[in-house]
Parts: C-alpha cells; sequence; structure tokens
C-alpha cells in the first residue's frame, strides 16, 4: 500500500548531490557576508587611523573610543576658537565709542562720526569739525546737520579710518567744540 503523507508536510530535500547544498539555500550569500564585513572593517580601520592621524597629542595605540573622544573635544576647541577670531573680526571691523559728546563707528568700508553740540555752542563748530577731517586727510562723504530745542547733532560720514586714527580724530572734535 502506499505511504499516506500528511497534508501538511513539506518536503524539503537537504542536498541535491553529496556535499552540495540545495538551489534553496544562499551559499553565495554566506561567502559575500564574511567578505564585504572585512572590507567594511577595513575601511573603519583606515578611517580610525586617519582620524588618529589629524588629532594632536594622541598616542600610537589609542582606542577607538578614545579616538572619536578626542575628535569630539577637538571639534569643541576649535568651535570655540572660530567663535572668538569671528567676535575678534566683528570688533576689528565695526568699532563704536561713545562719551556723551560724540559717537564713532568705524567699519571696513566707510566710518561713521556723529556729534552733539550743545545748546552754547560757539558760533562756527560746524565748521571746526568739518575742519577736523580735512587736517587728519580724511575724505568726508556726506555730512548731515540736525537742530532741535537749540542743540544740534552733526553725522559725519567718511572712508574708511583706522580705529586708532578715529580716536585721534574724535578727540581733536571735542577739543575744537569745546575751545
Amino acid at each position: 500500500m502506499a505511504e499516506k503523507r500528511h497534508p501538511l508536510l513539506l518536503e524539503v530535500p537537504l542536498s541535491t548531490e553529496e556535499g552540495k547544498r540545495s538551489p534553496g539555500t544562499a551559499s553565495g550569500k554566506r561567502k559575500a557576508v564574511p567578505e564585504t564585513e572585512r572590507a567594511r572593517r577595513r575601511t573603519m580601520s583606515g578611517l580610525y587611523a586617519e582620524l588618529a592621524a589629524l588629532l594632536p597629542g594622541l598616542p600610537a595605540r589609542a582606542t577607538r573610543t578614545r579616538i572619536v573622544e578626542e575628535a569630539v573635544a577637538q571639534v569643541g576647541a576649535l568651535r570655540a576658537a572660530a567663535a572668538d577670531l569671528e567676535a575678534h573680526s566683528r570688533a576689528a571691523r565695526t568699532t563704536t565709542a561713545d562719551d556723551g559728546g560724540g559717537a564713532v563707528a568705524v567699519s571696513a568700508e566707510a566710518s561713521c562720526f556723529a556729534v552733539r553740540l550743545p545748546a552754547a555752542r560757539r558760533p562756527g563748530s560746524l565748521a571746526r569739525v568739518l575742519e577736523v577731517f580735512q587736517r587728519h586727510g580724511v575724505a568726508v562723504l556726506a555730512a548731515t546737520v540736525t537742530s532741535s530745542g537749540g542743540e544740534a547733532a552733526v553725522t559725519v560720514t567718511t572712508s574708511a579710518v583706522a580705529p586708532a586714527a578715529a580716536e585721534r580724530i574724535k578727540a581733536d572734535i571735542g577739543s575744537s567744540i569745546v575751545a
């Protein structure tokens, strides 16, 4: 009598020939995975070695954890240094001073001097302010005068002036108004 088979029984051949796997198994994939993994590890090792070489003061045989920690610390230090340099750069490009009598704003492209002339100013104060720029050899690009309640404000825009020269001009304006 023929052998009765259970309806849920599946027959899966373990091998088609002696020593060979059946076509349903991924023998090719099993070999490819370790090779791919070795290649990935070699790539990562090379990248860690390259990163370690970029870090100053790192021992030759540092662990990967130490390499990453040092890299993070170095990036933080570089970001802080970049922020400091940017702040110094902005300060060098724009310097503002105000001592109550006048304000000076200096940028890389132009300088702007603002002077308040007191109500009890002497006649010719505006002319003396403009003469200061002439004495210092600074080209005046624009000058604006506003007056309200007896006080006047003069704003003079000039070509770019070094901060030290701007301080000398400011002091000269202060002495020419008071004198």
